[in-house]
C-alpha cells in the first residue's frame, strides 16, 4: 500500500525554531504523488510570460518558443510570492573567489530534488514534483516533471537519475563515498545496506531499502542535493564511454592534468562549467578560470511566480574576482556589490557606510555551536599528541586558560556570549548548563591540569612526558575575514600557561587537503553546528570523510566509511564507538521518539567529552543588500542544510525601478 508521508522530526525542528507552516491542515505533510509543490498552479502555458531578453532571442530564431522550453503546464513549479511580484531584468554583481571556491554561487543557484521548505518545516519536492512511500519506509517512489529540460534543451528524465547513480555516485568518480542517505541500517546488527535505485518510466523512479529509512528525504535534501546528471552530456565525457585517451584530451582542454580532478569538477562542482547542462536559474557562459564570469538566465528554467512570470527575475549574475574579504567589504560599502555576506565582525563598518553604499543590512540567524572555536584533531598522527588530545583534562586546560570576556569584546563586539561550544537554547537538543561548562577563566586550574598530565614546565614552555617539545599548531584559512585574529589571541593565552603555539594560515585548497589527509594538529575552521544531529551529522558524528567534517574527529570518518585504516597504533575511543552505535539507531529508527532519543544521546556525548572548545557564542550572519533589490528575506535561518543564502529563494530576488 502506498501512502502520503510526513516528516515528523522536521516538525520538531520547526516547533523549536518557532516556525509556522504555510497553508494546509498538516504543515509537515509532503506533496502527494503527482501533486505539484506550489500554492498556485498554471492552467495553460499561454499564461506564462518570459523575460524580454528571451523574447528577443525567440524572435531572432535563436531560441525555441516558450511552450517548447517548459514542462507541461500542470508540472511547472509556481513559487509563492515573497515580498512582491518582481520585474525581469538587471545585473547582479557579486564577489567571486574563483574556481577553488565555487560554493558561493553554488548554494545560491542550487536546485535539488527535494529542498527544505521556506519556513524550515520539513522538506518539499523541488526538481521532483512529488513522491509516495510505502508503510514501512522501505520504498520511495519519486515522480519528475513531465517536459522538463536541461539548460541545453535536452529532456530531463529519470534516466538522468539512474545515470548519476550507476556512473557517478556508485563508482565514486568525484572522490566521495556513497552518501549516508542511500544506506539503511539493520536495527538488530547495526550493519548498513545500500539502496537499490530503479527507473520505472521516463518520469518515475524508485529508491528501495532493505530496512526502514524514515529520514531518507531529509538526508537526501542534504547528502545528495543534486541526485541527477545529464546522461547525454557525460556519455561524451567519461572514459567509461569514450575511452581514457579521449577523456584525457577533454580534461586537458579544460585545464586538468588528470581525470580525477576533472571528474570532481564536472560531476561535483559542475555548475561552474559553461558546457555542462544544468537545471539552475542561471548558467555560466564563461570558463570559471576567468577573473570575471557572467552567468545568464536559463531559458529552460521550470519555475514561475504566482502571476506566471518565468523566473528568475534577474537577467544575469556577474561574478567578479576578489583578492580577499577586505576587497569584498570595500566594494560593498562603495555600493558596487549588490548582495554580500559577512561575519558579524564587519557590522560596525557596514553600518557606518549604509547610506553611502545605498544598502541595508539583514541579519540571518546561524546554527553554529560557537562563533569562535578550536578543534583538536582526535586522530593526530603524533602518538603523544593524540594521547594528550584524547584526554579530557587537556581539553579542559585549553578551555579555562582563555579569557572569554576579552575575546567576546575583541572579536564580536560583545555580542557573542563568552561561553562554551554548545547548542543554542532556541534549537532542538539544547542542554542546560552546557554553555557554562569549562567556560570560567582560570589560569591556576589550567596549570594544575597540565601538571597532572605530566607536562613539565620550565617557566617558559612545557614539554611532553618524554621530555620532547610540546608544540600546538593551529590551522586556519587565510581568506577568512578575520584570519589570524582569533588564533593569535589563543596563541597568547596558551603560551601564558606554557604551551608553545604556532598559527598557520593557508589557502582553502591546502586547508581542505590537509584535513582530508589527517595532517592537521588543531584548527579553528569548520566548527560543528546545524539544525539537529540527525539533519546534518557531518560535523557532529564521524560518518563521512569530508574536510568540513573531520576537523575534530580526523580519520574516524573515513574509518566509519571503511575507506581508510588508522594511521597509528591506537584504539577507537569508547565514546566514538557509542556515537556510531547511536547513529545506527537514528538511521534504523521507525518512529520519532526513537530518533529523538538517540540524537539526544549523541548530543550528550559531546557535552560529556567537549571535543570542540568554544570561546564565543554564535552571532548572526550579515547580508548586505542593495536598496534596489527586493524579495530578500530578513531573519531567516542561515544553515548549510538550508543552503545559506540559497534558502532565500534567489530566483525571486528582483531589481526595482528598472524602467527608469
Amino acid at each position: 500500500m502506498m501512502r502520503k508521508t510526513m516528516t515528523p522530526p522536521a516538525l520538531l525542528v520547526a516547533a523549536a525554531l518557532g516556525l509556522t507552516a504555510c497553508g494546509g491542515d498538516n504543515p509537515g505533510e509532503a506533496a502527494e504523488a503527482g501533486e505539484v509543490n506550489t500554492n498556485e498552479s498554471i492552467e495553460s502555458l499561454e499564461d506564462v510570460n518570459e523575460a524580454p531578453t528571451l523574447t528577443e532571442l525567440v524572435s531572432a530564431g535563436e531560441l525555441p518558443e516558450l511552450a517548447e522550453r517548459l514542462p507541461v503546464a500542470e508540472d511547472i513549479m509556481v513559487e509563492p510570492v515573497l515580498e512582491q511580484i518582481g520585474e525581469h531584468g538587471g545585473t547582479w554583481n557579486m564577489p567571486w573567489n574563483g574556481i577553488d571556491s565555487p560554493w558561493g554561487i553554488g548554494k545560491i543557484t542550487e536546485e535539488a530534488l527535494f529542498r527544505f521548505a521556506a519556513d524550515g518545516d520539513g522538506v518539499e519536492p523541488n526538481v521532483a514534483k512529488g513522491y509516495e512511500v510505502n508503510d514501512d519506509y522501505t520504498e520511495f517512489t519519486i515522480f519528475l516533471r513531465e517536459g522538463m529540460k536541461w539548460s541545453d534543451g535536452e529532456p530531463f528524465t529519470a534516466r538522468d537519475v539512474i545515470f548519476w547513480w550507476e556512473h557517478v555516485m556508485k563508482p565514486e568518480i568525484f572522490q566521495r563515498g556513497v552518501y549516508d542517505a542511500f544506506y539503511s541500517t539493520d536495527p538488530e546488527t547495526g550493519e548498513r545496506a545500500q539502496a537499490v535505485i530503479e527507473q520505472v518510466d521516463d518520469h518515475t523512479f524508485t529508491v528501495s531499502f532493505e530496512h526502514p529509512r524514515v529520514l531518507f528525504l531529509e538526508r537526501l535534501a542534504i547528502d545528495a542535493k543534486w541526485m541527477f546528471a545529464p546522461a547525454h552530456y557525460l556519455e561524451n565525457i567519461l572514459d567509461e564511454f569514450v575511452g581514457e585517451e579521449e577523456a584525457m584530451r577533454i580534461a586537458s582542454e579544460h585545464g586538468f592534468a588528470d581525470l580525477e580532478g576533472w571528474y570532481e569538477h564536472i560531476t561535483y562542482y559542475f555548475w561552474i562549467w559553461p558546457d555542462r547542462p544544468s537545471l539552475r536559474a542561471w548558467v555560466a557562459t564563461e570558463e570559471p578560470r576567468s577573473n570575471n564570469v557572467t552567468w545568464e538566465r536559463n531559458p529552460y528554467y521550470w519555475k514561475t511566480d504566482a502571476e506566471g512570470n518565468q523566473l528568475p527575475y534577474i537577467d544575469q549574475v556577474v561574478l567578479e574576482s576578489v583578492q580577499d574579504d577586505s576587497h569584498v567589504l570595500l566594494e560593498t560599502m562603495s555600493g558596487h556589490f549588490d548582495i554580500s555576506q559577512f561575519g558579524f565582525g564587519n557590522f560596525t563598518e557596514l553600518a557606518e557606510n549604509q547610506e553611502q553604499g545605498d544598502y541595508r543590512i539583514l541579519q540571518w540567524e546561524g546554527v553554529n555551536w560557537a562563533s569562535d572555536s578550536l578543534m583538536l584533531n582526535q586522530t593526530v598522527q603524533d602518538d603523544q599528541l593524540r594521547e594528550l588530545f584524547q584526554d579530557a583534562r587537556f581539553r579542559e586546560a585549553l578551555s579555562v586558560a582563555v579569557d572569554r570576556e576579552e575575546l567576546s569584546e575583541i572579536l564580536t563586539l560583545g555580542l557573542g556570549a563568552p561561553q562554551q561550544a554548545s547548542i543554542n537554547q532556541a534549537l532542538p537538543f539544547h542542554q542546560e548548563g552546557w554553555a557554562e561548562q569549562w567556560a570560567e577563566y582560570d589560569v591556576e586550574r589550567a596549570g594544575e591540569l597540565l601538571d597532572e598530565l605530566g607536562l613539565e614546565y620550565d617557566g617558559d614552555y612545557r614539554t611532553l612526558p618524554d621530555g620532547s617539545e610540546l608544540r600546538l599548531e593551529i590551522l586556519q584559512e587565510s581568506d577568512d575575514a578575520q584570519a589570524g585574529d582569533f588564533e593569535e589571541l589563543l596563541q597568547h593565552y596558551f603560551e601564558a600557561v606554557g604551551i608553545r603555539t604556532d598559527v598557520r594560515l593557508v589557502d582553502r585548497g591546502t586547508l581542505d587537503q590537509t584535513l582530508l589527509d589527517n595532517e592537521h594538529v588543531a584548527t579553528t575552521a569548520f566548527g560543528p553546528g546545524g539544525i539537529s544531529p540527525y539533519l546534518r551529522p557531518d560535523t557532529v558524528v564521524p560518518v563521512r570523510d569530508i574536510a568540513a567534517g573531520n576537523t575534530w574527529f580526523g580519520e574516524f570518518g573515513c574509518m566509519y566509511e571503511q575507506v581508510c585504516e588508522p594511521s597509528g597504533d591506537y584504539e577507537v575511543p569508547e565514546a566514538i564507538e557509542q556515537m556510531w552505535d547511536l547513529w545506527a539507531e537514528v538511521s534504523s529508527a521507525t518512529d520519532t521518539e526513537a530518533i529523538e532519543d538517540a540524537a539526544e544521546q549523541i548530543v550528550k556525548l559531546h557535552q560529556d567529552n567537549q571535543w570542540v572548545l568554544g570561546y564565543t557564542g554564535p552571532v548572526p550572519m550579515l547580508i548586505a543588500v542593495s536598496n534596489d533589490i527586493v524579495n530578500v528575506p530578513d531573519g531567516v535561518t542561515f544553515a548549510d542544510e538550508f543552503r545559506d543564502l540559497g534558502h532565500g529563494r534567489p530566483a525571486q530576488f528582483s531589481f526595482v525601478g528598472l524602467e527608469d
